[in-house]
């Protein structure tokens, strides 16, 4: 309820506070605390800007849901889409480092590009074997369009709402939504983000600088 006096406006925010907690008990709402990953403004240029974001991401990273690639110790955090051409030629340009072990991936699907991304990244997260499913996805990709093969899950779980829906609020914080978008620390611990694919004569740079 709001009144209105001559100098104040007074609200009440108890109806307000008491819906977004009846969300999060339901699972329609996430709850990631601000200060815990708020990024300034105004950073000092745009490559600080991006290192902030990207420690906002890793800060909550426990958060978020993925599916590993590999055993080595250098991690790469990659936001995917299952219809996005861009990650379909990311996951090719990478099988020379992850055959052999030289690196882990750790894909976090978000459903954001069309209609029938948040059922695929359902269907892939929600699989007996998610590495399986998501290696099907990629490899049975259709050339022309780049839309995933899987299949979507119409009704998912709850359960794996909630977690595509912590993994989009992560992208988020990049304010674009870019995928492939990819997050991890070099070896002094800077840490970085890269919104795109990059070129594959890139890839071993980045390997070998990873922390």
């Amino acid at each position: 309820m709001i009144f209105y006096g001559k100098h104040r406006v007074i609200y009440s925010l108890w109806t307000a506070v008491l819906s977004v907690l009846l969300l999060a008990a339901a699972g329609l709402l996430t709850l990631i605390p601000r200060a815990a990953w708020a990024v300034p403004l105004a950073p000092a240029s745009p490559e600080a800007r991006k290192e902030m974001i990207a420690a906002s991401i890793l800060g909550d990273i426990g958060h978020a849901t993925w599916i590993a690639e590999g055993q080595n110790r250098h991690v790469i955090y990659i936001f995917f889409d299952p219809n996005c051409p861009y990650c379909r030629k990311l996951y090719e340009d990478f099988r020379p480092w992850v055959n052999k072990n030289e690196v882990q991936l750790r894909w976090m699907p978000v459903g954001v590009l069309t209609k029938t991304s948040p059922g695929k990244a359902a269907a892939i997260l929600g699989a007996r074997n998610p590495l399986a499913a998501f290696r099907r996805n990629e490899e049975g990709s259709s050339r022309a369009s780049g839309f995933g093969k899987i299949s979507g899950e119409p009704f998912p779980k709850l359960s794996i709402n909630q977690e595509l829906r912590v993994n989009e609020e992560l992208l988020d914080r990049t304010g674009e939504n870019a995928v492939p978008t990819l997050v991890f620390r070099v070896k002094d611990g800077t840490p970085i983000l890269i919104e795109g694919s990059p070129p594959r004569r890139f890839l071993g740079e980045i390997v070998d600088q990873l922390k």
